[in-house]
């Protein structure tokens, strides 16, 4: 039977006498909580209603009434996590610094973070190229996309009313080659975990930035 309200109820496949209850938003994260589990540690491959539903210990029936089909875990699971990496590696505001060097200092947090939970980083990778060339979740991966964007937008209009600058490009051209930048510095990294060269990579791009600000 559907879901009727938030607080319905569902149960955990628990054999002895006394049953734990959640309501459907705690469950809905716990059972996220195991979609990321089931991915960090055995791949986007193995992400399925039974195999969320093994991780969290409930019926696969729980895992059906929470989300349905695989799809809509997928987007919700994607919806979540990229929020919360989005936020996170975006979290700190562009120094008062000439553009090359605030964007510099924020693509070295970018890549901090990036060390800091490398597979899962990988595997949310995975999961929005997957999400990408499928037709059901394409409309989560675009909403990621935008949600990055907008993010990216936020901190370069925040660090032009502090810099009382003027720009030399349309500032959403600005936030497009940021944008381009930081996915391709995070492909590149995560497919290379190169260190050596990082710190040149980073200036290098930095530089073509000075270009964009107006002296």
């Amino acid at each position: 039977m559907p879901p009727r309200a938030a607080r319905s109820e569902i149960t955990v496949n628990d054999p002895s006498p006394r049953r734990t209850y959640l309501d459907v938003d705690d469950r809905r994260r716990q059972l996220l909580d195991a979609a990321v589990e089931v991915m960090v540690h055995d791949g986007v491959a193995a992400l399925s209603l039974r195999s969320v539903a093994q991780r969290a210990g409930v019926a696969h029936r729980v895992v059906s009434y929470a989300f349905g089909s695989k799809a809509d875990l997928v987007t919700a699971l994607l919806e979540r996590e990229s929020g919360l990496l989005t936020r996170r590696l975006w979290a700190e505001p562009l120094a008062p610094l000439p553009l090359g060097d605030a964007v510099a200092a924020a693509l070295h947090t970018f890549v901090a973070e990036l060390r800091r939970e490398r597979v899962r980083h990988e595997r949310l990778a995975e999961l929005t190229a997957m999400a990408r060339s499928s037709e059901a979740l394409a409309g989560a991966a675009r909403a990621e996309t935008e949600a990055v964007r907008g993010e990216i937008e936020r901190l370069v209009e925040a660090w032009i009313a502090s810099r009382g600058g003027v720009l030399t490009a349309p500032t959403a051209t600005l936030v497009a080659v940021v944008h381009a930048a930081a996915e391709g510095l995070a492909a590149w990294w995560l497919a290379t975990g190169d260190d050596d060269h990082v710190d040149d990579v980073i200036r290098v791009f930095a530089a073509g930035l000075a270009a964009f600000e107006r002296a």
